[in-house]
């Protein structure tokens, strides 16, 4: 029986004996004997199973959380690139509002010179308004002790002619007579 299982362990270390001679060395190192060897195969072959799924559940939490760390990083990108937006288009509207608060203030300016003018208008057409008798008495011209108000070029002309019987055909052809 012996030869049988060292006939079956050199055919399994033939090509590699290296894996059970560095096992070899770990016991001899331990100072393991034979019986203590064999209780820690025994009780690494009942765990190892469990090590093993164990090893797998704690292998695909950690792609989880790889998996979910970098959904955060991109979700984060895409926030801090939205808020640089935001800030871009912050600054260009301050800058818009900035432009239409100088237009308002010069469009304020303009009004209350505007207002000044008006005023100033006002207050002349006051005082031309109490002159404005003492003009229309000048521009009437008597002729006969009748008042005739000259309303345009042409009745001048024809009261020219009228009082100074001479024609001007020309003219009065050019006038419209």
């Amino acid at each position: 029986m012996i030869c049988l299982a060292m006939r079956t362990i050199r055919s399994q270390i033939k090509n590699n004996p290296w894996p059970y001679v560095n096992l070899a060395k770990l016991v001899h190192n331990a100072r393991m004997g034979d019986g203590e060897v064999i209780e820690l195969l025994r009780i690494t072959n009942g765990y190892l199973p469990r090590v093993r799924l164990e090893y797998d559940r704690v292998k695909n939490e950690l792609n989880a959380w790889k998996a979910e760390l970098g959904n955060t990083v991109r979700i984060y990108q895409q926030f801090v690139d939205r808020n640089l937006e935001l800030k871009r288009r912050e600054v260009e509207h301050q800058r818009n509002i900035d432009k239409m608060e100088n237009k308002k203030a010069e469009l304020q300016k303009t009004t209350t010179e505007l207002r000044q003018h008006l005023a100033d208008f006002q207050e002349n057409n006051t005082y031309r308004d109490s002159l404005n008798p003492v003009v229309k008495r000048e521009n009437i011209i008597s002729t006969n002790d009748v008042f005739i108000a000259p309303p345009n070029m042409a009745s001048i002309i024809i009261r020219i002619k009228m009082k100074c019987c001479i024609t001007i055909p020309k003219l009065s052809h050019h006038l419209g007579h």
